[in-house]
């Protein structure tokens, strides 16, 4: 008796390494799968400009990366890229969790992120590109996609819905010109439901048409689904956090489990799972700071981490 439908993935020709540097970049399920590679101790940089909806955006953020990796300084955000929000200063380049207290906090942090990402991107061997929402909110007064409103009036904002052909014009040409790098796309399973389930479903399967053009296009592009694992494969609302829009917790976990089955090398395996008990070693509480015990435990797990990093490097 069969009662679920496994997503069958056949997986990467080139596979990923502990020796490769990965950028995560998109929705906030880039942030899931970025985050449980960090934990592992890959070498990894997260959504430098905070979460990433839209193509348009993504495609905004990689473009000041390459920029900045050209010309330095001279690319730099400027006082007039930032706008006072109702949670801080910020910019439209950027998420609100970037907002401080400041204007000069603001620019201070964004450039030094800048530069650190852009290095990073200039290195990284592969890039995983996870696509939200097709719809895109139009800034009224500079004609920019934003990549987020932070809670400004409606009216100055323009929302619309790209077409699959502006997902490849934006995303493509990054593909292109890092024919050496190797590009993961997915689809995010989070549903926007203030979307609407129908403009939800329109809106993902633009995305799907879009990044179907870029995988078919480049042989260094690939697509993980991980929006079908989730919507088709667990397909049950106990795969949902509470808001009935994220996955949940075990279903990140299993999406992460099958990624690294479609992207890294069978060799790496021994090592992935070494530091997953690095890191519950290092997450351990110690109950008794001070003791004996306590320093014996310390000194294991110090002597752990520092030997495991000197063998992946």
């Amino acid at each position: 008796m069969k009662l679920t439908t496994p997503v069958e993935i056949k997986p990467l020709e080139r596979r990923l390494t502990y020796r490769d540097s990965i950028l995560f970049v998109g929705s906030c399920f880039a942030d899931e799968m970025g985050n449980r590679f960090a934990k592992r101790f890959f070498d990894v940089q997260v959504n430098p400009f905070g979460v990433l909806f839209n193509p348009c955006s993504v495609a905004d953020c990689l473009g000041l990366l390459e920029n900045y990796a050209e010309k330095g300084v001279k690319s730099c955000f400027v006082p007039e890229d930032v706008i006072e929000t109702p949670g801080g200063f910020c910019s439209f380049h950027h998420h609100g969790s970037m907002s401080r207290s400041t204007e000069q906090e603001f620019l201070d942090n964004a450039n030094r992120v800048l530069a650190d990402a852009s290095a990073f991107y200039s290195r990284a061997g592969w890039v995983v590109v996870t696509l939200g929402t097709a719809f895109v909110y139009k800034d009224r007064e500079s004609g920019m996609v934003v990549a987020n409103c932070h809670k400004l009036p409606s009216d100055r904002f323009e929302r619309t819905m790209i077409d699959s052909e502006q997902v490849f014009q934006a995303l493509s040409p990054f593909v292109a010109a890092h024919s050496e790098c190797q590009w993961i796309f997915t689809v995010s399973p989070v549903r926007h439901l203030a979307d609407g389930l129908h403009a939800n479903t329109l809106s993902k399967a633009t995305l799907h048409l879009g990044v179907q053009q870029i995988v078919e296009r480049y042989n260094n592009a690939h697509y993980f689904p991980a929006f079908e694992i989730l919507t088709d494969e667990l397909r049950d609302y106990r795969f949902y956090a509470d808001d009935m829009m994220h996955p949940s917790g075990k279903a990140a976990d299993y999406i992460f489990e099958r990624f690294v089955d479609f992207a890294m090398a069978d060799s790496q395996r021994s090592l992935l799972d070494e530091a997953g008990k690095i890191r519950a070693m290092m997450e351990h509480k110690v109950l008794n700071p001070g003791t004996t015990q306590a320093f014996v435990f310390e000194n294991q797990r110090k002597e752990a981490l520092e030997s495991f990093l000197s063998r992946i490097k």
